[in-house]
């Protein structure tokens, strides 16, 4: 799942892009499609999410309830905002997961493993060019030596 989709659909619904939740969310959900963060414990994912951000699992956790409460608050989009988080059952945790599972309906890119395959190929071709690029200058360097 590709972060400017998620960042696309939470900017659609009316979130403040400058409230720390929104980044939050959008970690949340990147995490939520890798395959050891399937089934989360939630204050674990808090916790991963502060470490990467250099914040504590507690203000993580505000800042999401408080990012899903100003956008729940605003209503930008009455019917986006349905369909992706809803208007009840405000938890964080469904929140975040009922937003995950729509994206991926909603938007059905390559999953996170396909993704990182085409990394390894993309890198593996990116170093046999260079260690070509390496080869030639060696030889070059070499020939005017000679």
């Amino acid at each position: 799942m590709k972060r400017e989709t998620i960042e696309h659909v939470l900017i659609g619904m009316g979130m403040p892009v400058k409230l720390k939740g929104f980044q939050y969310i959008t970690d949340a959900v990147m995490l939520l499609d890798t395959p050891e963060w399937k089934n989360p414990k939630w204050t674990a994912l808090y916790y991963k999410i502060g470490v990467m951000n250099h914040d504590t699992e507690s203000r993580v956790e505000r800042a999401i309830r408080n990012a899903f409460l100003t956008t729940r608050n605003r209503v930008a989009d009455y019917e986006m905002i349905e369909h992706y988080i809803g208007f009840t059952n405000c938890e964080n945790s469904n929140s975040i997961t009922f937003l995950y599972k729509n994206i991926k309906r909603d938007y059905p890119e390559g999953t996170a493993e396909e993704e990182s395959d085409t990394m390894q190929s993309f890198n593996a071709v990116t170093s046999e060019m260079i260690r070509g690029i390496v080869r030639q200058t060696l030889k070059e360097m070499l020939y005017e030596l000679a």
